[in-house]
């Protein structure tokens, strides 16, 4: 049994759904099981009696993939299409302020093992909120800002290789050019082009081309934006 850690920002619900997605497409050698916990408990500022949260899911994919994650925003949007199984998992969803610690860990190995006597009962799939298509999903270590828009949508927006546009992120805007890959432009040009997320139907990214983590990023261009903030491209 192999174990791997990715960490993803606090709070960032659609990062966990994002990175979720990554691993559940990529290519496997036996079993795999994904595990995601991000609960910002925002959905409402009045207090939450006895700590009272959303729970964990289980979802199992056409793939056979296995996740659990807590049940929050994006967590499952990424995965939606391919889910075969989804059900809760029977697990305090209150008690505990630290319900990551006291409660989740025993459920989740009880799945590892493959004892399913901790699901219960099965959820409407299509309770799983869609995923809009301009929204900042992930920046990764290069500054490299990952979106919930995809090859196909630049497609349907009639933009291609070269055409010039206006990016609008954190109210901040700024021209760029459609790629193929963040280094078909010059150096110091914003790139809007298809990343490495995705597979077949690749996720856009913005990328700035830099030759030393001295420079600007296009994260530190838009200064940093939060995953979940919409932005949007306007042709030139």
């Amino acid at each position: 049994m192999i174990f791997h850690f990715t960490e993803v920002p606090p709070l960032d619900t659609i990062a966990i759904g994002f990175v979720t997605a990554q691993y559940a497409y990529a290519c496997k050698n036996g079993r795999m099981v994904i595990y995601g916990n991000a609960a910002p408990r925002r959905d409402t500022e009045k207090a939450k009696k006895d700590n009272r949260d959303n729970g964990i899911f289980y979802a199992k994919l056409r793939n056979g993939v296995e996740i659990i994650n807590v049940y929050s925003e994006y967590a499952f949007g990424f995965v939606k299409s391919d889910i075969i199984e989804f059900r809760e998992v029977i697990c305090p969803d209150s008690g505990s302020q630290f319900r990551s610690r006291d409660f989740f860990p025993e459920k989740i190995a009880h799945i590892i093992e493959q004892d399913y006597s901790v699901l219960g009962k099965n959820i409407d799939i299509n309770s799983i909120p869609e995923i809009p298509n301009n929204l900042v999903a992930w920046i990764d270590g290069f500054g490299n800002i990952k979106t919930t828009m995809r090859k196909s949508d630049l497609e349907k927006m009639g933009l291609k290789d070269g055409d010039k546009v206006i990016v609008t992120l954190n109210e901040i805007s700024t021209e760029g050019i459609i790629a193929t890959g963040g280094f078909a432009v010059d150096k110091g040009q914003l790139a809007i082009n298809i990343g490495s997320s995705g597979f077949d139907n690749p996720f856009i990214e913005l990328f700035l081309r830099v030759h030393s983590m001295k420079e600007k990023t296009a994260a530190e261009v838009f200064n940093h934006p939060l995953g979940g903030v919409p932005f949007d491209i306007k042709k030139i």
